[in-house]
């Protein structure tokens, strides 16, 4: 992670706050980079991830590999930006959340 995407994130890895808005900046779930200001288009969204150029092909080898292509929800258009798309697919709400709560909350309850 590099020092700015720390610097941002902070608040949430420390636990001082569970939400952070991060405005217009986007960054690839995958490998972190930023794409904020990068004109580039391609990559797609995989379940709620979104993956850059730089990543699609390599991730989509590995979605393939595990008959997993239906979790691929969306792709970028060829006439938008990377980046762009992200900040379109977000529709505004720029903020990244922590669901607190323990393995034990993820657990099925048991039927009597």
């Amino acid at each position: 992670m590099s020092d700015e995407l720390r610097r941002i994130f902070e608040p949430l890895l420390s636990g001082e706050s569970e939400s952070v808005d991060i405005g217009r900046r986007v960054f690839c779930d995958i490998c972190n980079k930023e794409w904020t200001d990068d004109c580039t288009h391609g990559g797609f969204l995989f379940c709620s991830k979104a993956v850059c150029p730089a990543c699609a092909e390599r991730e989509l080898a590995s979605i393939r590999s595990y008959g997993e292509e239906h979790y691929i929800k969306a792709r970028c258009p060829e006439d938008m930006s990377f980046a762009d798309w992200c900040r379109w697919l977000r529709g505004g709400d720029n903020t990244i959340r922590i669901t607190k709560g323990s393995l034990q909350d993820l657990k099925p309850k048991k039927e009597d």
